[in-house]
């Protein structure tokens, strides 16, 4: 038993340096960007690029500072938007993700045991029973717990899990999704993959820019071009 708390706080300590992680990488992505860009119009400065060249040297702190506003909104209002979409409950997620909910009273056998074992689950945690759903579509043994309180969680379990596994082995595999739902991982979880999410945007405006400037072609393209090659670089 004390070897399981220690466990507990070890993976606790590790959740901590994950978020910090998390931090580090966008602020990395940040300074990433502004560096680039830095260096690329001190390159041009030295080129000595007639029509920019004084441009550049008055308004370089300027345009450092509208370069991290870019990329910190991308990062944000992506974040913000996807977060939106996760908060609408576990439910959402598991019908978005390919889930077919359970009956309350199913006549296939797997899917009344697996809603037995389920509110077995919910009664022994003291918790409301969630929402089951069962991944037609995934053969192999898997399950998740989604949404962001008690009162709006879901469990879905594969249907190869619902195949292939005993009553007490399914048993297990529910077990373990209660305990993402009592502790709060499924909350946390969602952010973290919002704010993964506002990384990823950067790479996706990255492409689009890219693209952009390689289909027009063109001096007045270049910015586009050079943009998207630094965003899809970082």
């Amino acid at each position: 038993m004390i070897a399981f708390f220690e466990r507990q706080q070890q993976m606790r300590r590790q959740t901590t340096r994950m978020l910090l992680l998390f931090a580090v990488a966008v602020l990395g992505t940040v300074l990433a960007v502004d560096a680039l860009v830095w260096l690329f119009l001190h390159s041009m400065q030295a080129r000595q690029v007639r029509e920019v060249g004084a441009m550049i040297n008055s308004h370089t702190a300027l345009v450092i500072e509208i370069t991290t506003a870019v990329v910190l909104s991308i990062i944000l209002v992506a974040s913000a938007l996807r977060l939106r979409q996760l908060s609408d409950g576990g439910a959402a997620i598991a019908l978005r993700l390919g889930g077919r909910e359970v009956d309350f009273n199913p006549t296939d056998p797997a899917e009344q045991r697996l809603r037995n074992v389920v509110e077995e689950m919910a009664i022994a945690s003291t918790v409301p029973v969630p929402r089951v759903f069962v991944l037609d579509q995934e053969a192999s043994i898997n399950a998740f717990a989604a949404g962001s309180s008690t009162d709006d969680s879901a469990i879905a379990v594969s249907a190869g899990a619902l195949r292939h596994l005993d009553r007490d082995e399914l048993q297990g595999v529910v077990a373990h999704e209660f305990s993402h739902i009592l502790n709060g991982d499924m909350r946390l979880n969602g952010r973290l993959m919002a704010l993964l999410f506002g990384l990823f945007a950067v790479t996706v405006a990255g492409r689009v820019l890219f693209q952009i400037g390689r289909s027009h072609g063109g001096r007045a393209s270049l910015p586009f071009f050079l943009a998207g090659a630094v965003l899809m670089l970082v």
